[in-house]
């Protein structure tokens, strides 16, 4: 069997990288949350909506090239540890951004349909795993410790929040257009100025790390067996895919729905944009207060916190209609902290594990974002499954259970399981 360089951790004397080099970084994420958002909150109603695809083959659809991206990530990763090159990171991003720049202005270009589209979501796909790879690994070379975690991780929520914002404030404008043909234009002159972004973002945050050195490389090697077996008994990097894969499934699940929602419960498919708006506000503005607090306590408890506005969101959404913008800012603020507590105990367990010599510098990241996208795959499909039976051109019916409680009861019940893993005394290591 081939086998893998074991990437030894860098060496304690690295000095931190600078405030603009994090900056720079960081904003590779405005691009990537340009599309991840699109896709999590708009895909689906535009195939459904504008494509004419079915909803479940539309859902299918999007959760089957999850499922393929989520394998893809693995394979990439595993090959960029096995290379052992110092530029490798760099060089997926350098591919994968024009492929997933240009392929998700063409999902949305006007004249195009059916295979046309299916297409063009697989390039954009292709392009964002290898992308996702070499972006986020840069993470653990440009958080040198703990605190640098925190910090970086909320800068990288900020760009985050600010390309969500991008998203809504599309959103607003794009479905307040009446005819569904200047719609469709829209959405293409939009989705251009989107795959831009993402690739100008990326590009600056791979020159921008150009000069961050690499984990040095151990004289030992290991196959990828004993990689995924040591990743597999590092109890810390256990749980955190444990509870990033509950996360992803179920808590987005309002998210998701947004333009259904403002459908089926306020009869204006653009209520989606400005509820996106409302979130994305708030999240960005609790930033601030979510870095200090992480800064100050353990990110298991900033998750604690978060996943319980989540529910006092939901619960609010269900007994007090008139609450207003209260629960969506609510949820926004929830956001902000888990993704804060999700990135922070992401690197600091794979610089435990690297420090330990347990693992590779690339191959826990891909594992990640495996599980994060098969989550993914498996939201979308039960989401799909919800609306499935719901006329989505009448602006009067009256939602569906079903789509009640997907929306609302996901959620509820993904933050509940969260809660409790939370909660459970931490894993001794096993051997």
């Amino acid at each position: 069997m081939r086998t893998s360089t074991l990437q030894a951790p860098a060496p304690t004397s690295v000095a931190a990288t600078s405030f603009g080099i994090r900056l720079a970084y960081s904003g590779g994420n405005l691009g990537k949350s340009v599309v991840w958002s699109a896709f999590e909150s708009f895909l689906l109603f535009y195939l459904v909506r504008f494509a004419g695809f079915d909803p479940l083959v539309a859902g299918g659809l999007l959760a089957a090239l999850m499922f393929a991206a989520a394998g893809a990530d693995v394979v990439v990763a595993y090959f960029a540890d096995r290379g052992g090159r110092p530029d490798a990171l760099a060089r997926l991003i350098l591919v994968g951004a024009p492929l997933g720049g240009i392929g998700f202005w063409l999902i949305f270009a006007a004249r195009l349909d059916g295979p046309a589209i299916v297409a063009a979501v697989i390039l954009c796909r292709v392009g964002y795993s290898l992308c996702d790879i070499g972006h986020n690994t840069l993470l653990v070379r440009v958080a040198i410790g703990p605190r640098d975690a925190t910090s970086v991780s909320g800068l990288r929520m900020i760009f985050s929040a600010a390309g969500t914002a991008i998203v809504g404030l599309a959103s607003v404008h794009i479905l307040s257009i009446a005819d569904p043909g200047d719609q469709r234009a829209a959405f293409a002159g939009c989705a251009l100025v989107g795959g831009a972004l993402y690739i100008a973002t990326l590009m600056a945050a791979t020159w921008a790390t150009r000069g961050i050195p690499a984990p040095r490389t151990a004289t030992r090697r290991i196959g990828p067996a004993a990689m995924l077996s040591a990743l597999w008994h590092t109890p810390a990097y256990r749980r955190l895919l444990a509870l990033v894969g509950v996360q992803v499934a179920l808590v987005p699940m309002f998210a998701r729905a947004l333009p259904f929602f403002g459908v089926a419960v306020h009869g204006d498919a653009g209520w989606g944009g400005s509820a996106l708006l409302v979130i994305t506000v708030a999240q960005a503005g609790s930033l601030p207060a979510w870095i200090m607090l992480g800064r100050a306590l353990p990110p298991q408890s900033t998750l604690t916190v978060a996943n319980a506005l989540i529910i006092v969101a939901m619960l609010l959404l269900v007994t007090l209609p008139q609450a207003g913008p209260v629960p969506l800012a609510l949820i926004g603020i929830a956001q902000a902290g888990m993704n804060i507590a999700i990135w922070a105990l992401l690197a600091t367990s794979i610089r435990t594990g690297m420090a330990a010599g347990s693992t590779a510098e690339a191959l826990p990241m891909g594992l990640f974002l495996a599980v994060v996208k098969g989550a993914t795959g498996i939201g979308n499909l039960l989401f799909a499954s919800a609306i499935a039976g719901h006329d989505w051109h009448c602006t009067s019916c009256a939602p569906s259970t079903s789509f009640l409680l997907a929306t609302i009861g996901l959620p509820l019940l993904g933050c509940v399981a969260i809660l409790a893993m939370n909660a459970r005394p931490a894993y001794k290591r096993t051997t």
